[in-house]
């Protein structure tokens, strides 16, 4: 009966650890699964694959991208969550039809949409799009992080933190309790409360870092987009090129 007792004592000290990690330990566990260094300072990420897009979320006006693209100049810094950092590049097609191509060259912003994407472009804006890099940065001291509720994300265990910047955004996570795998990321926008779900994780083949290959897009709690990274590169070089115009 002793022995049954301290066993008991002994997982209830277990599970009360696991419950009382601080939102910083869950912080730095979630970028040391990810890729640890490499994932927290990467210097380039280029993305390659097919997307699903389902404008305010209606099945019967689905858009199939078989060329969706992403180019990636990652910031050494970032104190704003939801502001366009670095250099970024997204492209997206079908056929021979180009729907839209964003491009941010570290300093000014060139959109390009077809008139189809234009009843949309709200959509597309930096603000509705930036927020999931700031993770990266968040362990500084001018930021503040807050542990909330537990929940479940597709049916896994997460806990839930928020990141607020010095700019007093505020960016909720959720992150998997037993993989540590970032699977959700949300915040308000102008366009209604948006949030990303990640899914299907793969490890670079150069490098040490988890990329999830499907991200789903939410607006307002219906779902924009269903992204396939089919192909994707971790610190490659990127010409100054594919940011002009």
């Amino acid at each position: 009966m002793k022995k049954i007792v301290i066993i008991a004592l002994l997982l209830y000290s277990f599970s009360g650890t696991c419950q009382d990690l601080s939102p910083l330990q869950i912080l730095l566990k979630a970028i040391e699964t990810a890729g640890g260094d490499t994932w927290q300072s990467p210097q380039t990420l280029l993305l390659d694959g097919e997307a699903d897009f389902f404008p305010n979320g209606r099945l019967d006006q689905k858009m199939h991208f078989d060329k969706y693209a992403m180019y990636r100049v990652y910031p050494t810094e970032n104190n704003e969550a939801h502001k366009a950092n670095g250099k970024v590049r997204f492209d997206a097609a079908y056929g021979d039809s180009v729907f839209f191509k964003l491009i941010f060259d570290g300093k000014q912003s060139e959109m390009f949409l077809s008139e189809v994407a234009k009843p949309y472009q709200a959509h597309f804006s930096w603000s509705n799009n930036f927020g999931f890099g700031i993770f990266r940065f968040a362990q500084n001291p001018d930021f503040q992080l807050i542990r909330l509720a537990d929940d479940q994300v597709e049916g896994y265990d997460c806990y839930f933190i928020q990141i607020i910047d010095p700019k007093k955004n505020i960016t909720t996570f959720g992150i998997d309790k037993e993989t540590f795998y970032i699977r959700m990321v949300g915040f308000d926008t102008e366009v209604g409360y948006h949030h990303r779900i990640y899914s299907l994780f793969k490890k670079a083949e150069n490098v040490n870092f988890i990329q999830p290959t499907r991200v789903r897009l939410y607006f307002k709690g219906v779902k924009w987009m269903d992204i396939d990274w089919k192909r994707f590169s971790v610190n490659q070089p990127i010409q100054d090129a594919v940011f002009t115009k």
